[in-house]
Formats: structure tokens, sequence, C-alpha cells
């Protein structure tokens, strides 16, 4: 399943936040009743809080949409056959040597698009 869009994912982040939130409603609104005397202060500084994580929060938010999705649509467990991953590379002490200049570059590797473009020899 290709990835959702990041808005996508935080949409559905901050709907998750928004149930987990009213669910500790009952109890916030007595220990908000208990403070009020110390709002001023508590609001200076939440704002300039707030500004300093806006960027962590939205974060935050994708991953949770993240789960979210991920819990409803698995993720395929299958490797298509063209790729490469560190655990595949054989170690340094191993045999067999990776080419330098890439697969598909004219060794004896497949013939894996690199994104160079080469001159053709006519």
């Amino acid at each position: 399943m290709p990835r959702p869009f990041f808005l996508a994912r935080a949409s559905i982040g901050l709907a998750a936040s928004v149930v987990e939130l009213a669910v500790e409603l009952p109890g916030r609104a007595l220990g908000a009743a208990v403070a009020l005397p110390a709002v001023p202060v508590r609001v200076a500084g939440s704002l300039v809080q707030t500004y300093l994580h806006a960027g962590q929060a939205v974060a935050e938010l994708a991953v949770k949409g993240d789960r979210v999705l991920e819990a409803a649509f698995p993720a395929r467990a299958d490797q298509p056959g063209w790729a490469t991953f560190d655990e595949d590379l054989p170690e340094d002490g191993d045999e067999a040597r990776v080419d330098p200049d890439g697969p598909g570059s004219g060794g004896d590797g497949p013939g894996i698009p690199t994104g160079r473009v080469t001159p053709r020899t006519t």
C-alpha cells in the first residue's frame, strides 16, 4: 500500500489524540479548577513552549497516524527482487566484494538503473 500524504497521516493522528483527550477530560477539569490562580503565567509559558515544539508535535501526529494506518492496513512482508538493503550487503571480511561503481556499471552485477547517463559507443 502506498504511504498516504503527510497531511492525511497527521490528521488521523490528530483524531486519535482528540479521542484520548476526551477520555481524560473529567480529570483535567478538576485539575484546572484547582490551578486557576496561576493561569496567566502558565498561558505565557505555554505559548512559548508551543512555538518551540510545533514541528515536533506535527511529526508526532504523523507517526501516530502511521500507527493507526498500519493497524488498519498491515504492510506487505514481501521484498522486491531489485531492492538492496544494508543487511543484504556482504561484510568486509566476506569473499564477495561490492562493485565500487555500483550495479549496472559494466561489472558482473545485474543491470539495475543507477540514474547515471552513459554515452553510447557505436
